[in-house]
């Protein structure tokens, strides 16, 4: 029996390890967005488990506004005190968006999949609101790495020839994957 919400657990864990911008493979999810640019110009963007917003920095930093056109929106079940303020932040469960379908032409979720309790219905609404030709990238802790155990957040350990199955069988295609102790996915609708 957990004695505390998920809210309050997310915060606690928030300031024990750190949370903030995992990005480990940042030159993937860099050309994943370069691929996207180039077929469609302009880019809505919606991150899944935004936490405290450090990716849209991250994307000011390799995507100027001066020489690129997109708009960013972050999603997390919590709101951070201390989050960046410069960018839309809603308060929403990924397994229930609240945007229209095809509205974005990009998801990223770094590190969050394996802490959503119905992941599989998650990614259904990713697969709702992605424009065609719009893409998913997914960066998780791969199954058979300690931490997948460790953190007792995670509702899930994941595999990304499973997850590539999942993804398949929910619509996406083109999926490709690298994988280690952590592994990048991306899929496109």
């Amino acid at each position: 029996m957990v004695d505390k919400d998920l809210k309050s657990i997310s915060f606690e864990s928030g300031k024990k390890y750190g949370w903030g911008l995992i990005l480990i493979r940042p030159n993937l999810l860099k050309q994943f967005l370069e691929d996207l640019f180039q077929k469609k110009g302009h880019l809505d963007i919606l991150e899944i488990g935004c936490y405290k917003g450090f990716l849209v920095g991250w994307l000011h930093e390799n995507f100027p506004k001066s020489k690129y056109s997109w708009n960013y929106w972050g999603v997390d079940i919590v709101e951070p005190p201390d989050r960046r303020k410069d960018y839309p932040h809603l308060i929403m469960n990924a397994e229930a968006l609240e945007f229209p379908p095809e509205k974005f032409d990009a998801v990223i979720m770094l590190e969050v999949l394996e802490h959503i309790v119905e992941y599989p219905k998650a990614l259904r609404e990713v697969y709702r609101v992605l424009r065609p030709g719009g893409g998913v990238y997914i960066e998780t802790v791969m199954c058979n790495d300690p931490n997948a155990l460790l953190d007792e957040q995670h509702f899930h350990v994941l595999h990304p020839v499973t997850l590539t199955r999942l993804m398949n069988w929910l619509g996406f295609k083109d999926c490709k994957y690298e994988a280690d102790g952590i592994f990048s996915l991306w899929c496109y609708k």
